[in-house]
């Protein structure tokens, strides 16, 4: 069990019981845990042994890793009302629940009268991690009596802020959780009413636009992001939604901080007086504004990558997802270097092989349309590449690298263009100068995140 796991959301939550009087196997008992905590399907690697479970769609796959990748990337992407963990079905009979890409996990031998508890945690679907549970090798074996799937409910007692912590110098900082909760409108208005200033974390990124006078950046990315970002200034931090691998040790040890579940936040200061908003522009925010200016027209090859970035969004229509690998990829599009439509791109917290073109691939199962921006050196991309033809799935891949062979740098959004009208699995390149982060490290410190200590 991760440090976002189960432990911690029994002291926040009550349990109810869904209580059934007839008698049913291990295998049914589990079917209705994992449909009452959200999951509608399940990515079955070969020899998973549990063809018993019921009520999920199962999605076959050639290997462990391929329904890990997929089952991480359906976590990750759910949000409400449908959130939900991904399910990857792996041999040894074991069952693996996740909304967090690349994390780790190790099996975990449960009793069955136990079952219901653990996979409870998941039925809020807000979650970031990852659990991985040991099945009993006899699945048709009459489960205990009494033992029901368990449903979280969210606590009645709301959070309200005392009207004297208006006087702090406050900062709230906001992440994926907004967006999974869909209360990202409350971000805006919390700031407005209160003065207060926001920072996001990647995988908030564009919950507070581009050019909110308020906003003084995304934390998490480089080492001085707190500093440039007026972070360390701060008395009062309000974490909201955060997913703890994006930020590290980012937050300042000497504020007072206060981490809120989303559906707090339209009630957090509801005692403030309001405050008249003054326009804020921090360091960080004109350092990133920067670099967009000087490079958001270049046609150099290999291309910079904040032109590419701009290709990309140029190129899809408005309702377009953009999946991107973590890392040297990934770092244009959480930096915040460019103006980025809320919950339009993700980007896993850690390095997780594969990420994009699963997230393309889920997102392609819901009728999404998306495209997925990868680096060269995936392992288990061909394999996922070949489940994608082989379900007549319509993707996007492109590959990212300062040796592609792509041509003219200049024809990168009309390559793009004609690649999102293809019917089936499409794979094209482009040349980037993804070493071009080492004047962001001039500016803001060296890269923190996608370490393996987040």
């Amino acid at each position: 069990m991760t440090r976002h796991g189960i432990a911690v959301v029994w002291l926040t939550y009550c349990l109810t019981l869904n209580l059934v009087t007839t008698s049913e196997s291990v295998a049914s008992l589990v079917s209705r845990c994992l449909r009452a905590a959200g999951a509608t399907r399940a990515f079955a690697a070969q020899g998973h042994g549990l063809d018993a479970l019921e009520g999920l769609a199962l999605i076959p796959v050639t290997s462990e890793a391929a329904a890990i990748a997929l089952a991480d990337a359906d976590g990750r992407l759910s949000v409400a009302p449908d959130a939900r963990p991904g399910i990857a079905l792996l041999p040894g009979r074991r069952l693996r629940l996740s909304s967090q890409p690349g994390e780790e996990t190790a099996p975990l031998s449960i009793a069955i009268e136990d079952l219901p508890a653990a996979i409870a945690g998941w039925s809020l679907g807000r979650v970031f991690g990852a659990i991985e549970i040991e099945l009993p090798g006899d699945l048709l074996a009459e489960a205990p009596e009494g033992a029901q799937p368990l449903v979280l409910q969210r606590s009645d007692q709301l959070l309200r802020l005392s009207s004297g912590l208006a006087d702090f110098r406050t900062m709230i900082v906001v992440g994926p959780g907004v967006i999974r909760d869909g209360v990202s409108a409350d971000v805006a208005d919390f700031v407005t009413r209160t003065g207060a200033c926001v920072m996001t974390t990647m995988g908030a990124v564009g919950v507070v636009p581009f050019d909110h006078p308020s906003w003084c950046g995304v934390v998490g990315i480089q080492s001085d992001d707190p500093a440039l970002g007026g972070l360390d200034e701060c008395e009062l931090v309000i974490a909201v939604g955060v997913d703890d691998d994006e930020l590290g040790e980012s937050l300042p040890v000497n504020a007072q901080l206060l981490e809120v579940e989303p559906w707090h936040l339209p009630f957090l200061a509801t005692d403030w007086p309001a405050e008249e908003l003054e326009p804020v522009r921090s360091s960080l925010v004109e350092a990133c504004a920067a670099v967009f200016g000087d490079h958001r027209d270049a046609n150099t090859a290999p291309l910079h990558p904040v032109r590419a970035v701009l290709d990309v969004f140029d190129a899809i229509d408005a309702d377009v997802q953009v999946y991107v690998d973590g890392g040297a990829a990934g770092f244009w599009f959480a930096r915040g270097v460019v103006p980025v439509p809320m919950g339009r791109v993700v980007v896993p917290a850690r390095v997780a092989d594969g990420f994009a073109i699963a997230a393309a691939i889920v997102a392609a199962l819901d009728g999404t349309r998306s495209v997925a921006i990868t680096t060269p050196g995936g392992l288990i991309e061909n394999e996922l590449l070949d489940l994608a033809a082989s379900l007549e799935l319509g993707i996007v891949v492109e590959q990212w690298g300062d040796d592609v062979n792509s041509g003219d740098p200049s024809q990168h959004r009309a390559n793009l263009v004609a690649a999102m009208g293809d019917s089936g699995v499409s794979v094209t390149g482009i040349a980037v100068d993804l070493s071009a982060a080492a004047e962001f490290v001039d500016l803001a410190g060296s890269v923190v995140a996608w370490r393996p200590d987040n």
